[in-house]
């Protein structure tokens, strides 16, 4: 068995969709898979470097075009570095060909391809294109290119899905017009043991310690995270704020002053348990296009967490026995201050409980994804 998955980042290059990537890889190896990746080694910013072992796999590294932070260039050359990924895959004569979703509309360049060659694909939607480029306004659902892209993936369903979790799932195979066999698989899951000994920055009072920790972009409500801040004590609280995206240079400006806040640079995977409350915000309008990864990696490092979303998204489905939520709009920041307020050490501890049969859950979750995924593979399999 034989197969071919595309990223455009993978270990030891950090990003959390790279890592997710090698971590099926290896499970696929252990199971009798020969794994080929192409990616064209790019960094993503704020990303955690994982020890991942490249055991099995065969790397082909596509050229990079570029890795900057122009938001016009960045765009031209993703639609060139996911051609060119695609094309490189494709050459390859391997399938199932698994494609995540960086850069974006990598999916529609294995979907175009796939279809002309009359190749098998199976699309791992981290993000869903090209209704992620309507929601964040750069495309409009009526316009010429839009449709274009559309059209294509209708054309070219793939074989087999990787949601990141159940109603991603319906969105994915509403808009794909078709049922397609998926597997349900978070992004995030893994077994996140805390370190022995308490990092340096935790407080050395008793205090209920909060954070934001990873990317505050336009999927995101950086009010949410502002509201809280604004809301602590500083006698019973304390946050630790790790931030990258576009609304971070703002946010950290605002915190910096702050004597209950403090500002890192990164928090490593085995320190995020030390942390009390977990905060995570996603926009109404973005549910189902993502599925934020830091919410799952909280509880899985045993947290608790705190959302600012609809009740509707995956990560509200999933986790709700360990988090507390609430609405976005206009109520929002008196509502964070008021749960924030309300908060002891007790509930805190009572919610930590109910994490460890989250944990279990989503780690049985992601064992029949995988599974599901190897026998995927096999089906898919020329002659098979």
């Amino acid at each position: 068995m034989r197969c071919v998955i595309l990223n455009r980042n993978y270990p030891p290059n950090p990003g959390i969709t790279g890592y997710s990537a090698s971590e099926l890889a290896a499970y696929l190896v252990d199971h009798g898979v020969e794994v080929h990746i192409v990616t064209v080694g790019g960094n993503y910013q704020g990303g955690v470097r994982s020890e991942v072992s490249l055991r099995g796999v065969t790397m082909h590294l596509v050229r990079k075009i570029y890795d900057g932070k122009n938001k016009i260039l960045r765009l031209a050359a993703s639609l060139v570095e996911g051609r060119n990924m695609a094309s490189k895959a494709i050459s390859l004569g391997i399938v199932p060909v698994i494609t995540l979703t960086d850069p974006p509309l990598l999916n529609y360049w294995v979907a175009r391809i796939c279809q002309r060659r009359r190749m098998p694909w199976i699309y791992w939607s981290m993000d869903v294109y090209p209704e992620a480029f309507a929601v964040a306004g750069l495309a409009k659902p009526e316009g010429f290119l839009y449709r274009h892209f559309k059209r294509s993936l209708l054309q070219s369903s793939p074989r087999h899905l990787i949601a990141l979790g159940p109603k991603q799932a319906e969105y994915v195979q509403k808009s794909a017009e078709r049922q397609i066999p998926t597997s349900i698989l978070p992004c995030g899951v893994d077994l996140i043991e805390r370190s022995g000994t308490s990092p340096d920055w935790m407080p050395l009072e008793a205090k209920i310690t909060f954070c934001y920790i990873g990317n505050l972009g336009q999927a995101h409500d950086p009010r949410f995270v502002e509201a809280v801040i604004t809301a602590l004590d500083p006698a019973k609280h304390h946050f630790i704020l790790s931030v990258y995206g576009i609304h971070a240079a703002r946010l950290t400006a605002y915190a910096s002053c702050l004597k209950h806040v403090t500002i890192l640079k990164e928090v490593h995977r085995n320190e995020l348990g030390w942390i009390d409350i977990h905060l995570a915000s996603l926009e109404p309008v973005w549910d189902h296009i993502c599925v934020p990864s830091k919410a799952v990696s909280a509880v899985c490092a045993g947290s608790c967490l705190f959302l600012c979303s609809s009740k509707l998204g995956d990560n509200w489905g999933l986790l709700h026995d360990a988090a507390w939520r609430i609405e976005p709009g206009e109520g929002m920041p008196a509502e964070a201050a008021r749960i924030v307020n309300s908060l002891t050490f007790a509930d805190v501890e009572q919610k930590r409980t109910k994490t460890q049969d989250c944990k279990q859950r989503l780690l049985g979750m992601k064992a029949v994804a995988m599974s599901g995924i190897v026998d995927a593979v096999k089906r898919l399999q020329p002659n098979s």
